[in-house]
């Protein structure tokens, strides 16, 4: 790996560990207070979007990635697909069983809607998704932020409902973390073979995922960190979430 892609490479890293210190702020803060049951009803309905919205992209992948199976396709890239997969699907049902739980009411996992924000997410994902194999692999960063949330919703305490998300936020943890090593790893190994021309653009990508990821997870608790916390944020004032490498 060159100099300037290994420079590249620590600033990619600093960004991401930046905001996943808000995410973790987020959580922690959220769960901090006692807050309205409409909140958290909120938070619960835009993450099961988020966790079963993948599931039919995903499949449609596996699917395709099965036609190349032990051809130009190793079994193991395969296996780790699909077992992402299922990642997904348990956590949408450890979060649905909550809300349920909440509500009484068990609902169609289609009713469950991306807010601006989410959309706006998912607009920086496209914007990218015809760049460099190497910017691409920026994408492989998101777990990271997932882990960091996932970490602080472990140290959540109250009530029958509280102690169901902690055990839940314990599952996707560990699960988020896999995730993000995995793809931690395929990201070093492109770095070693970037081509110089795309580092500006990956780092660009690294800024704006990281930032619009950030401000999805605070919006999507209903805001519990002020504009003026969101600047100080974004200006580095924060610790930042570093997830525990695990290979």
């Amino acid at each position: 790996m060159g100099a300037s892609a290994a420079k590249t490479v620590e600033q990619i890293e600093a960004v991401f560990q930046q905001y996943w210190g808000g995410h973790y702020e987020v959580v922690k803060t959220f769960f901090g207070e006692a807050r309205p049951r409409e909140q958290l009803i909120a938070w619960l309905e835009l993450q099961l979007y988020k966790e079963i919205h993948v599931v039919p992209i995903k499949a449609r992948e596996i699917l395709e990635m099965y036609e190349r199976l032990d051809v130009d396709l190793e079994r193991g890239e395969f296996e780790s697909e699909c077992y992402e997969l299922a990642d997904e699907v348990q956590h949408y049902r450890l979060l649905a069983d909550v809300l349920e739980m909440i509500t009484g009411q068990r609902r169609s996992a289609l009713v469950y809607e991306p807010t601006p924000e989410q959309l706006e997410l998912e607009g920086v994902r496209r914007k990218y998704a015809a760049a460099g194999p190497f910017a691409r692999s920026v994408g492989g960063f998101s777990p990271g932020g997932g882990t960091a949330f996932a970490a602080a919703g472990c140290l959540i305490d109250g009530g029958p409902i509280e102690r169901q998300l902690a055990q839940a936020f314990e599952v996707i943890y560990r699960q988020e973390l896999q995730h993000y090593n995995k793809n931690r790893f395929v990201f070093d190994r492109r770095a070693a073979d970037a081509d110089p021309a795309d580092l500006h653009e990956a780092l660009a990508y690294a800024q704006e995922l990281a930032r619009q990821h950030f401000l999805l997870r605070n919006s999507s608790f209903g805001y519990p960190l002020s504009a003026e916390r969101i600047a100080q944020i974004e200006a580095g004032q924060v610790t930042p979430y570093a997830p525990p490498q695990i290979y």
